[in-house]
Order: structure tokens, then sequence, then C-alpha cells
């Protein structure tokens, strides 16, 4: 059998090793276990101008849940979390979610590698179908899995100024690397914020990572280099643009043109909720920060600004995919029984109560 022909999910192993071996850095350290008192510190938020709206969050995320799912187990109360009453669960949440599908337009933009493991293996595939069904316009934008933030800004500005007109604002979803492509994007196009009313982090890269801060080793220039099927090469930018410095120069020079409202969800996961793949890789970021999803600290995950929605108990692939579903003989390594659909929902509900009408007049929040 040859590379090409390879199965969805072998295409993956192999992706998965070379993804492991360039962002784990090959770590042998050992994670804080699960409700230590150092994994229960909660990031500062006040030196950064964030609002935290995860009070909010949680009333509207809950209320979604089936109440066969446990909302304290997925998302995480962290200290200096706002107290907010508990109130029943929403029993109208059908015509809640056709009456934001009226509203808004969704697009997802996916991260690095995004496409590389085939088309059956890509960030929000399942969450846009649900949305879907609900009435939502909901698209994953194209871009290059292994493709600089300027290229595929291009190609992020280049499908939302190119569809069609709709009087439906867009709320875009920046997950991973897909965050600094849009942040690009909004400043290599400012014409597309017109028709955007916000932009949420989701596991986005805004900080960079502390993984990819040593870019130059051979195992990063074998993810960026290493033939995949339906992925490109690249120009070798891809890894280096999710350095910390690097990240850290580009939102300096540029926040300020950023006009748009940000929020941020952040995944976080227990030691327990960590799928076997991102293992080493979450115990060499728990050296530094004990919260992390295993590709990202969450304070890197933090729009500076932004309102803060919550910290989702799940590591950074399950909160975008479904990976024991989409590579079932395998699927042992992987945790990610997370209610996607829902926290997007939730998302987009807090975004409409604070969004202008106008999005054309929208604050930040």
């Amino acid at each position: 059998m040859t590379y090409m022909r390879a199965l969805p999910w072998q295409r993956f192993a192999r992706w998965a090793m070379l993804a492991g071996a360039a962002m784990a850095l090959c770590s042998c350290a050992t994670a804080p276990a699960p409700g230590s008192a150092t994994a229960e510190r909660s990031p500062k938020l006040a030196n950064r101008g964030v609002r935290d709206m995860r009070a909010e969050f949680r009333h509207a995320f809950c209320a979604r849940l089936s109440s066969k799912l446990d909302c304290t187990g997925i998302l995480r109360r962290l200290p200096g979390e706002p107290v907010r009453a508990t109130t029943a669960r929403n029993s109208t949440i059908t015509e809640t979610s056709a009456t934001l599908a009226g509203q808004y337009r969704l697009a997802f933009v996916p991260g690095l590698l995004a496409g590389c493991a085939g088309s059956t293996i890509m960030p929000f595939a399942d969450t846009k179908e649900t949305l879907r069904a609900t009435g939502f316009d909901a698209r994953i934008l194209s871009i290059e899995g292994r493709g600089s933030t300027e290229h595929n800004a291009d190609l992020i500005a280049r499908q939302i100024i190119g569809a069609d007109p709709d009087p439906r604002p867009w709320i875009v979803f920046g997950y991973s690397k897909g965050l600094p492509d849009v942040l690009e994007a909004l400043i290599r196009h400012p014409e597309i914020s017109g028709s955007i009313a916000a932009v949420v982090s989701y596991a986005g890269a805004v900080g960079g990572s502390p993984l990819a801060d040593d870019s130059d080793n051979l195992p990063a220039a074998l993810l960026e280099h290493v033939p995949m099927p339906g992925c490109d090469r690249g120009d070798g930018s891809s890894i280096a643009s999710l350095r910390r410095d690097v990240r850290h120069a580009w939102w300096q020079a540029h926040h300020t043109k950023l006009r748009l409202p940000f929020y941020s969800l952040v995944a976080t996961a227990r030691a327990d909720r960590v799928s076997r793949p991102l293992q080493g890789s979450y115990a060499t970021l728990s050296q530094t920060d004990t919260l992390n999803d295993g590709q990202l600290i969450a304070a890197d995950a933090v729009v500076p600004g932004s309102a803060l929605l919550g910290y989702v108990n799940a590591d950074h692939w399950a909160i975008a995919m479904p990976l024991s579903e989409q590579l079932p003989v395998i699927s042992g390594m992987f945790v990610d029984d997370v209610p996607r659909a829902d926290l997007v929902l939730a998302a987009v509900q807090v975004i409409s109560r604070h969004t202008a009408r106008s999005h054309g007049q929208a604050d930040r929040p």
C-alpha cells in the first residue's frame, strides 16, 4: 500500500508522529496530578484588559446540555470566576438556535496541518454539520495547513469577500494557528471587518506556544517539508510564526488597528483528559504552566482586551474534533467526548447579547 493510498487513520498516524516529534519535543516530563493546587491556579486577567464573562457563558452553555451531561466536568471553574445564580435549563433551545441562525453566519478557521491528513480529519467538521441542521450558514474556511499567516490571511479574506451577499454578519472562530491567520487577514484586508460581528479565539494561538520556540530543530523541519496528501510544503514559516516572540511582536505592532469585539474560549485539560499523543507535550508545557491543552498555555490563548468565555476541560484536539470517531481503529488513544456544537452555540448566544444589532457599530466587549 502506497502512502497516498493509506487509510485515513494511517495517514493521521503518520501526521500525529510528525506533529508529536515537532511539538512535543520528545518530552519525558511528568504532568501534575489532576486537582493539584497548582493546576487550579487562575491566570491573571486584569492587567491584560480582559473582561471576565465566564459566569454568563457557563449559564448559557449549561442550559444547552442534556441532563445526562455534567456541566462542571466540561467547564472548569477556576478561582476568580464571578458567581451567578443558577436558573432552570432552557426548554426552547431549538427555537433559540434558529433565532441566532437568523442573526449570524459562522466561519471556522482551522489551524496548523489542516487538511494534511486528508479531508476526513478536519477541525469543526462535526460542529459545522450539527449547526447547519439547526439552520446556520456555517462554513469551514479553506486555508493551507502549512501556509504562512500572510498567505492564509489572503485566502480567508477572499472567501469572506466572495461570499454571497447576506445581511447577517459573520462570527469568525479562529482555532490554533487559524487565529493568527484571522488576525493577519483583518490587518491586510481591513475591508472585511465591516461584515464581521466578532472574532472568537477558540483555543487560538494569539500568544504563540513555547513548543514552537525551538522551530529550527530537525523534527520541526520534517513537519514543515515532508510530503503529506492534500498539503503543500509551504514556505517553511508556519511553525516559526507560532513562536511567542513572533506573536508578541506582531500584537504590539498591530493590535491598535483591530476594532472588532474579541472573545476567548480556552482549552485547559486536566491530566486525565489528555489524549495519548498529546501527553508528552502536555507534560512539557506543565513545567511552565499547568493550565495548558497539550499545545498551548492557557494565557497564550486569551486575546488581550477580549471577553473571556471560559476554560474547557479538553485538550487541544478534543475541543475542535472527534478523532475517536474519525479514527475508530485507534479510538482508544483519544479523550474527546466534548459537546463542541454546544460550546459554539453558547458563545454565539453570549455574543448576541453584547454585540450591537448593526454590526458596523459593534463595540469591543
